[in-house]
């Protein structure tokens, strides 16, 4: 593991992160044993307009129910078993910190839904799986950490089956730098990686990928924090909540997120790519 990935490892490893979360559910009198995907949300799907835009992207996928899919980047696995809820897929998730599978594991448990939800520790750069081994690919934010873009894509486009659909929801840059930080993503500028629309449709198109679906959401994700004030004092910070993941400086992060939205220093892209069935299994 380089410096770089064991600095990305680090910001992605809070300390007894499943029993904060456990903390969390009691105190707001939730029954563990009746446990929800709903009452889950608040700290599991963190990306930008969270369970709204999973079932949007779930809608968009055309994944089906005898698929197997492969969650890229899937931190404690809220979207993973979104996924397999909605659409009753299998679904592997891989993610780089041993935190995040460890509670992705120990929620799907209780949510019974080990049968159809798996998880690995593991790089994106290097995924564990043998060629053309999913029906579907599934990676929502991922890219914003990965500087070596066209490796993670080559993996990618190598486990899927030809003819397989990949979901990419992504951050990227925009037409101004730098970006304001810290963001949800990043504490600083060494573990951001972006790059602006075209140049990252570029690294799919390169990786082997045909692109059948395309879609600026900016303007949405600027909505969604439109609100976000820049903090002042003391956070106070609700029970449940993604600053379990990445720290208590969530509003200083969902600030300069609205800041670099605003700003054009950063956009949101919804993609779905094709690996095309004629062409082989090893990207160029």
């Amino acid at each position: 593991m380089t410096d770089q990935i064991k600095h990305i490892h680090s910001y992605y490893s809070p300390n007894d992160l499943y029993n904060k979360i456990m903390e969390g559910l009691n105190s707001l009198g939730k029954d563990l044993t009746k446990l929800t995907l709903d009452d889950l949300q608040p700290v599991d799907e963190f990306h930008i307009r969270g369970d709204t835009a999973t079932k949007e992207l779930i809608k968009l996928s055309g994944f089906t129910p005898e698929m197997h899919i492969l969650d890229v980047g899937c931190g404690i696995g809220g979207s993973t078993r979104r996924l397999s809820h909605e659409i009753g897929c299998r679904v592997t998730g891989i993610d780089l910190s041993d935190e995040y599978i460890d509670t992705a594991e120990r929620l799907t448990q209780l949510l019974k839904m080990h049968d159809r939800v798996k998880f690995h520790a593991t790089s994106a750069l290097e995924l564990p799986f043998d060629d053309n081994s999913f029906d579907g690919i599934w990676s929502l934010q991922m890219n914003m950490n990965v500087e070596d873009k066209p490796g993670w894509l080559k993996e990618t486009y190598r486990v899927l089956k030809p003819g397989g659909r990949a979901v990419f929801y992504e951050v990227c840059g925009n037409k101004n730098a730098p970006l304001y930080f810290p963001v949800p993503w990043a504490q600083d500028s060494s573990m951001s990686f972006l790059v602006p629309p075209e140049p990252f449709r570029d690294f799919i198109e390169f990786a082997g990928f045909e692109i059948v679906v395309w879609n600026d959401k900016t303007d949405l994700a600027k909505k969604a924090f439109s609100n976000a004030a820049k903090p002042a004092g003391e956070p106070n910070l609700p029970a449940l909540g993604v600053y379990l993941l990445v720290g208590n400086d969530i509003s200083a992060k969902a600030y300069n997120l609205h800041r670099n939205l605003d700003e054009e220093r950063v956009s949101l892209i919804e993609t779905v790519a094709v690996k095309p069935e004629s062409r082989s299994a090893t990207p160029r």
